[in-house]
């Protein structure tokens, strides 16, 4: 996050301000004063949630760590607040290497194809059709 919540405060009370006084005319000095507590409320939430989107995914937390290497700010209080992560070297001659082993090695005998062979399914159909139509019969009745 960028800045500090000063600034939150700092825009809140401006809106606070300005919202009372263009209200005051037109309103009882109660809903003057609510109305002017959720304009506060309300840009003091979105000025928060600015300062963190830009200090996040703009990358302006990046310009607060190149001030501390560079000496210029705290190093203590920004410690562990910034992760730079850094590619290992190319490690493409090994990589080679690898892939000329597999090549050299002896490829094993081809299999031949086979299909699965499931177990066929038998049917008994030693019943009579009598008793197919008594079956029906009680199926209907439940």
């Amino acid at each position: 996050m960028i800045g500090s919540i000063r600034w939150n405060f700092i825009i809140g009370a401006i809106a606070f301000i300005f919202t009372f006084m263009f209200s005051v005319g037109n309103n009882i000095w109660l809903t003057t004063l609510l109305r002017s507590v959720y304009s506060f409320a309300v840009l003091f939430i979105l000025v928060f949630g600015c300062r963190w989107l830009l200090g996040t995914f703009a990358g302006f937390n990046q310009w607060n760590s190149n001030k501390t290497e560079l000496g210029e700010g705290d190093s203590d209080g920004t410690k562990g607040t910034v992760f730079d992560a850094v590619t290992p070297p190319d490690q493409d001659e090994e990589l080679h290497q690898m892939l000329k082993k597999k090549v050299d090695a002896p490829m094993p005998e081809e299999e031949t194809f086979s299909p699965l062979n499931p177990p066929k399914l038998s049917t008994k159909f030693s019943e009579t059709p009598e008793e197919l139509a008594q079956a029906v019969r009680r199926m209907t009745e439940e």
